[in-house]
């Protein structure tokens, strides 16, 4: 480690006031010190906080004009996942960042879910992981699925998102009333994401947004300041259909992926990047996915996560502590209550030439994740997961390469003896 990197260490352990943070003092105190103004507006807490916008804004657009089951409380989505991250922001004191679940976004996005099916999604995920942290089963259930299973259904899942985004843009005629062609628009924001790809310090699916909020600028949608309310969404009626459906289509194809991308890499991702502070281990990060879905899933917030990529992104920007977290809370928070009754206008008028290209972007990201798999019967068992998954749904895929991948292991556990 060289000097520049052993600085760095040494300044994510210390405060505003250049005091070592104490992990053992209590919650009031915690919190008194996280929402810190001094400490919030920090250079490094202030851009760190922007570092996961990029996951989550295409996310909260694309959901809310989805063609096949739009999400129709936007106002409640931002709402809960700003609380959240003010929550999370005090009680770990971390940049740990609030993303909805890639894979039921994924689904929602190219399958359909309904609203009913959506919450009851987030409701069997927070049970699950509720049981998870609770009893500490983390680990053994990792072991028990398969790299190759979880794999899988990240590249179906992944090509069918870029292909929805290609349809978006191919079906963008025209980027705003009497303005710009759409595929034009199209092909401008594919060069870009083309060339910012991996670029931390030039991320595409921000610069995208940014061009996408001028086009809603230029669109003039109705923008209304209302009186101050809590956008809490009604709790749906599920019927049996709709947890069977929220189970099967949503829950148990993303279990794998949260377990994996969110509670175990996450975890040590955190212990990696504050070696000296007291982090996370994967019970208390199960059990903050569980308070989170339980409880704000029912009235209007999307089945959401920790997630490793967003921690790296937030701690690449400069973000430390959890004042980051708490600060882009608050802002959220604010947008949601006093921009209730604008946000779905807004979002409606996010260029469709644009919105297409994000979720290219983010077909890619969630696909490239399979680049880890190796080996002839690995292989084999990601390529059948990725198959049904484009040609049956999650569900049917997640079943199918769980039992390929126990058959192969029969097979060769036979072979060898």
């Amino acid at each position: 480690m060289d000097e520049m990197d052993e600085m760095d260490r040494l300044v994510d352990d210390l405060d505003d006031d250049g005091e070592p943070i104490d992990d053992d003092e209590g919650l009031i105190a915690r919190a008194a010190r996280v929402l810190r103004p001094s400490r919030m507006l920090r250079t490094g807490e202030l851009s760190g906080c922007l570092g996961d916008l990029g996951t989550f804004l295409p996310d909260v657009v694309a959901l809310s004009q989805n063609r096949l089951s739009p999400y129709p409380y936007p106002a409640s989505f931002v709402f809960f996942s700003g609380l959240w991250n003010l929550a999370s922001g005090i009680y770990f004191d971390l940049p740990l960042p609030i993303q909805p679940m890639h894979t039921v976004t994924a689904v929602s996005l190219t399958e359909g879910l309904s609203y009913a099916q959506t919450v009851a999604s987030g409701i069997w995920l927070g049970l699950f992981f509720l049981a998870l942290g609770a009893t500490g089963m983390v680990g053994a259930l990792k072991r028990a699925i398969p790299l190759a299973v979880v794999r899988g259904l990240q590249l179906g899942l992944g090509l069918k998102v870029i292909g929805t985004g290609v349809g978006l843009t191919l079906r963008a005629k025209q980027w705003m009333a009497g303005g710009f062609d759409g595929r034009a628009v199209a092909c401008v924001s594919a060069a870009i994401a083309l060339g910012c790809y991996a670029d931390r310090k030039r991320p595409a699916s921000l610069i995208l947004f940014a061009l996408g909020c001028v086009g809603v600028v230029l669109a003039a949608p109705p923008i209304e300041l209302s009186l101050p309310r809590l956008p809490l969404a009604p709790m749906p009626s599920i019927t049996a259909d709709d947890w069977w459906a929220g189970l099967y289509r949503a829950a148990l194809p993303q279990l794998p992926v949260t377990l994996l991308n969110a509670v175990v890499s996450t975890a040590k991702l955190a212990e990696d990047l504050y070696p000296r502070r007291r982090t996370p281990g994967v019970g208390p990060i199960s059990l903050s996915i569980a308070a989170m879905d339980l409880s704000s899933c029912p009235f209007g917030h999307f089945p959401s996560c920790h997630g490793c990529g967003g921690l790296a992104g937030q701690h690449h920007f400069g973000a430390r502590t959890g004042s980051s977290m708490a600060l882009i809370g608050i802002v959220k928070m604010a947008v949601a209550v006093f921009l209730s009754g604008s946000l779905v206008g807004a979002f409606a008028a996010f260029p469709s030439s644009v919105l297409g290209v994000l979720l290219a972007v983010s077909g890619i990201e969630l696909a490239a994740c399979c680049h880890d798999i190796s080996g002839k019967f690995d292989m084999a068992v990601m390529l059948i997961g990725a198959g049904v998954t484009l040609k049956v749904g999650t569900g049917a895929a997640f079943l199918a390469a769980a039992a390929a991948a126990a058959v192969f292991r029969l097979a060769r556990r036979d072979a060898n003896e």
